[in-house]
């Protein structure tokens, strides 16, 4: 069983990675937003303390952000709240990874 939890945690985080991706390359609002989604359904009892500080504070950056350069990049993307403990696995199916 922990051993589906990590690939579900690595499974979430390259959904995060793809989406902030996005989102620095071009300022799309939606994909902070994913992102911000992703962000939230990591299950924090089950990252490291140094990984854990790090996705709070992405997801802080993505929620409010500063200014990219681009046209796009002042959209609303107002998704922070802490990262907490799951009750539902409801949130993998926010996106899609292969396998």
């Amino acid at each position: 069983m922990a051993r589906d939890s990590t690939l579900e945690q690595t499974r979430l985080l390259a959904g995060v990675l793809m989406h902030v991706s996005r989102y620095l390359d071009t300022g799309c609002p939606r994909a902070a937003h994913l992102a911000g989604l992703l962000l939230r359904c990591l299950d924090a009892s089950a990252l490291d303390q140094e990984l854990m500080t790090s996705c709070e504070q992405l997801d802080q950056a993505i929620s409010h952000p500063r200014h990219l350069g681009g046209a796009n990049a002042v959209g609303d993307a107002s998704t922070s709240s802490r990262l907490r403990s799951r009750s539902s696995r409801g949130c993998v199916s926010t996106a899609s990874f292969p396998n």
